[in-house]
């Protein structure tokens, strides 16, 4: 068994300004006019311009779900854009380590590797932010595209990336286009690193997936349990990551037999060789 593992990693951005140095830097081609512009690459990359605001960034994330008609391949999700906070210096930017919705009171924690710098908590917002109040950065789209993100895809897969364009000496109404394309071409540094971890997780999670879908497939003629369907998965990728694809191969093509005995067949097989 040789698993083809494909992927794609999701971008999904408020504004054109904010989506131009993205686009420029992966070579992402346009491929979807209406309703949202979406761009892509041959290396699955894809961008999506979502518009301002909650709502727009979760109808952005769900539409670029039903692109591949609900895919069975696990897939990655990153937002990016321009935050807002009392005292961070213009183009600091940062992964966020909590994200808040200003109207639902909803909260998220993305999940972040122990070695991760440069993480700041985030507030999602109805309407621009010019009072800073506290210490989190302020954004607009985060929580809904959040929201969207983790009901087709593990934490994990899901990361907000954000760049500061305002803040108490240089309020919001000093933002320019230019200073938008400038601030967005800095996050470049911060995205790669984030889009390098992903292709790792993907890879393994789509792996797995592609793994248990031709497992099962082997055997669709014995009945399993849940339960035993759960087993029979992890039994299945315990032979796979010991190298013994063959050997697996061979006994599921030759198990006429109960669940309960294939069960126990591949237990014994694994506990043989363990000693």
């Amino acid at each position: 068994m040789r698993p083809i593992v494909q992927f794609n990693i999701n971008f999904v951005v408020a504004h054109k300004l904010e989506a131009k140095p993205l686009i420029e830097h992966f070579h992402l081609k346009k491929f979807i006019k209406e309703p949202f512009q979406v761009f892509k690459n041959e290396s699955g990359i894809r961008l999506i311009i979502s518009g301002m605001g909650t709502l727009r960034a979760r109808s952005a994330v769900e539409y670029m779900w039903q692109i591949d008609d609900g895919s069975f391949f696990k897939e990655g999700w990153i937002n990016v854009g321009i935050a807002g906070h009392r005292t961070l210096d213009l183009g600091t930017c940062f992964l966020a380590n909590k994200i808040s919705s200003k109207e639902t009171g909803e909260v998220y924690y993305p999940f972040l590797d122990w070695n991760t710098k440069n993480t700041e908590g985030l507030i999602t917002v109805d309407r621009p932010e010019k009072s800073y109040v506290g210490d989190e950065a302020y954004d607009m789209e985060a929580a809904g595209f959040f929201k969207a993100a983790s009901n087709f895809s593990e934490t994990e897969l899901i990361s907000s990336i954000k760049v500061i364009s305002d803040n108490k000496t240089s309020s919001i109404d000093n933002i320019t286009e230019k200073l938008i394309e400038n601030l967005m071409l800095k996050t470049i540094a911060h995205v790669e690193p984030v889009v390098s971890v992903l292709k790792k997780r993907l890879a393994i999670l789509n792996k797995g997936l592609v793994l248990d879908r031709e497992c099962l497939d082997m055997v669709k003629s014995i009945h399993l349990t849940v339960s035993q369907r759960n087993q029979f998965k992890s039994l299945c990728r315990r032979f796979d990551a010991m190298g013994r694809e063959d050997e697996l191969k061979f006994i599921l093509n030759c198990s006429r037999i109960t669940s309960d005995q294939l069960l126990k067949k591949l237990t014994e097989k694994l506990a043989k060789q363990a000693h």
